[in-house]
């Protein structure tokens, strides 16, 4: 094989060198006779060296053999005779699979086989169809009964509470006791088994959960002992989400309409400052941006509040952009309108409404935040306790 190669070799370089001499010195003419020269110079070469190929190959196909004539083992794992029927079906088992540790070793794979008789103990008992499709039945096959028991109760959930340490260590001792019981059976014991826990009702009520968990965030009715004044609703500035006034039960409020281009616009700084001193003690200044004076108000509720809050820095709560005027107010500033007997004549109009949710003063635009009066008078109903209901 080796002369093989130094023969064939030798002829690829003298192809390669007598073509390089022809593309840079010789005619066209030139190349395709030494280009026909060459080819039968290769093709009586092949000739010659035919013979040697041959027995290279033969010698290179005698390598593989691997085929051994030893006679088969009389031993276990023969297949079976030739003149059973069920010759076709098997298979000789691998001499290292006989091995009896190999086999102890595999055992318990054996015992993950699934079969219809394996449970046939552990049959679970038939459930009737449900009323709908939302899971188990209920005995008086009711509809509304279903959804009251089950997809109420997973619903509101978030907003029950419990008492977590005394349920904490109830189920911890239950779960201890369960788990001594002498007739428990270690799940790991039985594998693929049916499981000792409905999944299907669990499925269920966790989709019910989820399906009416937006009920948990709906707002909840306002109380009864909630003061007529506050039983409304409003947008926050910020979120856009529906807010009731009746969270404010029992604080002082300083309401006011503001305006981002006003030449009262600083009172921002004012409102803001009282607001974080007062706060803890009962306090909360409520803003209602408004574009009925002098349209300096124009903004979107998203860039009222960017400017609020990169402007003066506002934290007290404000809602969105609303009317304030007489005609057209909303239904807050025509009620303190009506109580007062004032309405707003400009931005940063003031209303003050103390802790039992009654209009106490109404106060013109240019009364500044810090005025000795209007602080007076917070001060005073701050001090005053509130009388529930």
């Amino acid at each position: 094989m080796q002369h093989v190669r130094l023969v064939l070799q030798r002829l690829t370089g003298a192809l390669r060198a007598a073509r390089t001499v022809a593309d840079a010195r010789w005619t066209v003419r030139s190349r395709r006779f030494v280009t026909t020269v060459a080819i039968v110079a290769i093709v009586i070469g092949a000739a010659v060296l035919l013979p040697f190929a041959d027995e290279a190959l033969i010698d290179a196909a005698d390598s593989l053999s691997v085929f051994s004539n030893a006679g088969q083992d009389d031993g276990a794992g023969d297949a079976p005779a030739t003149g059973s029927a069920d010759a076709g079906r098997y298979f000789s088992v691998p001499a290292p699979l006989e091995d009896e540790r190999v086999l102890a070793a595999l055992g318990p794979i054996a015992n993950l086989s699934c079969r219809k008789d394996d449970y046939a103990a552990q049959a679970r008992p038939t459930i009737e169809s449900p009323p709908s499709d939302l899971g188990p039945p209920i005995e008086d096959k009711s509809a509304t009964a279903w959804l009251d028991r089950s997809a109420t109760t997973a619903g509101l959930s978030p907003i029950t509470r419990f008492s977590d340490a005394d349920d904490a260590a109830g189920d911890t001792g239950e779960a201890s006791a369960a788990s001594k019981a002498p007739g428990r059976v270690d799940p790991l014991s039985t594998p693929l088994s049916s499981p000792q826990f409905d999944v299907d009702d669990l499925l269920t009520r966790n989709l019910l959960a989820a399906g009416l968990s937006p009920i948990a965030a709906l707002a909840l009715p306002e109380s009864a002992d909630c003061p007529a004044l506050l039983r409304h609703t409003f947008n926050k500035l910020q979120t856009g989400q529906p807010q009731s006034l009746c969270q404010f039960q029992g604080k002082v409020l300083l309401i006011v309409n503001t305006a981002s281009y006003c030449e009262y616009t600083k009172q921002y700084e004012g409102l803001e400052a009282m607001y974080r001193k007062y706060r803890d003690r009962g306090l909360v200044v409520v803003g209602f941006p408004s574009n009925d004076f002098g349209k300096q108000e124009p903004g979107s509720n998203q860039q009222i509040a960017e400017f609020c809050r990169t402007t003066y820095g506002v934290q007290f709560p404000m809602f969105e952009k609303s009317s304030v005027a007489k005609l057209s107010a909303n239904p807050l500033y025509t009620e303190l309108a009506a109580k007062t007997g004032a309405a707003p004549e400009w931005n940063f109009h003031k209303y003050v409404v103390d802790r039992n949710g009654s209009p106490i003063a109404s106060f013109a635009s240019d009364l500044p935040p810090d005025s000795p009066k209007l602080i007076e008078l917070i001060e005073r109903l701050l001090a005053e306790k509130y009388a529930k209901g």
